[in-house]
């Protein structure tokens, strides 16, 4: 047996958004090396995470707080009603699409942390033991103070956020025909120790492609890559033979 070198954080977020997602996030942890999942409790698919992911043995859940619905065709509001976090919503009662949108609408500090509190409740009484939190699409930087809040939040309710000790993978040179190859070849480069792989896993189906956006009408195609990267027999293969041991957050030293 192959001597552990490196310790993998291996996360796939928004399981929530979609079936496809959430199919394809536990195809990912049962028949590859994922271990973590993050949990977008607005969504449309949220309900269908709780029937599928909750009380799975073995996957850790966090929750990706969510403050923004991004895609132009599939939009969600808060958990909350729109009234009680009337600066987080557009004139349509959802959240605003990108963090810029909501940025310039002057967000109420004590109304975000409302919701993503009210997320968090939702997400444990469905079913799920939350086990650490991170932020969809970075919006802390919107408003003053809130990167602190976060950290309170987490603190106050056991979460883990932010670790230290890990890194990202070592960026490698070259040109790769597909995402698999090229995590393939990070993970040969990286010397021991402990690293995070992040990816947005799903299949190349219809329901998937309508959560594009500008700049992103690929998205069946490319997150169909990003499922592989976690279960592709090339990456198992490349994990046995260089001592790669997939882990949880909380399993993450001083975590």
């Amino acid at each position: 047996m192959t001597e552990t070198r490196i310790r993998l954080v291996t996360r796939g977020d928004d399981s929530g958004s979609c079936h496809t997602a959430n199919a394809a996030i536990r195809d990912a942890f049962e028949k590859g090396i994922l271990r973590n999942t993050s949990l977008m409790v607005p969504c449309p698919a949220f309900e269908d995470a709780a029937e599928m992911l909750a009380g799975l043995e073995g996957l850790c859940v966090g929750l990706h707080a969510t403050l923004n619905a991004e895609w132009e065709e599939v939009k969600w509001g808060p958990v909350l009603p729109p009234e009680r976090v009337p600066s987080l919503v557009d004139r349509h009662g959802n959240l605003f699409q990108t963090t810029a949108a909501l940025h310039a609408n002057g967000p109420d500090l004590d109304e975000m942390m409302a919701e993503i509190q009210a997320q968090l409740e939702l997400a444990r009484s469905r079913g799920f033991d939350i086990a650490y939190m991170d932020c969809h699409m970075g919006f802390t930087w919107v408003a003053d103070e809130v990167a602190d809040r976060v950290a309170e939040l987490a603190e106050r309710e056991g979460l883990i956020h932010r670790p230290g000790g890990v890194s990202g993978l070592p960026r490698v040179e070259g040109e790769f025909d597909n995402v698999v190859d090229q995590v393939v070849a990070r993970l040969e480069a990286a010397e021991p120790g402990t690293y995070m792989l992040v990816g947005h896993p799903g299949y190349d189906n219809l329901e998937m492609a309508r959560l594009g956006h500008e700049g992103y009408r690929n998205i069946g195609r490319a997150r169909d890559w990003e499922r592989r990267m976690f279960m592709d027999r090339k990456v198992l293969d490349c994990c046995k033979a260089n001592g790669v041991e997939p882990i949880r957050y909380t399993e993450i030293e001083g975590g």
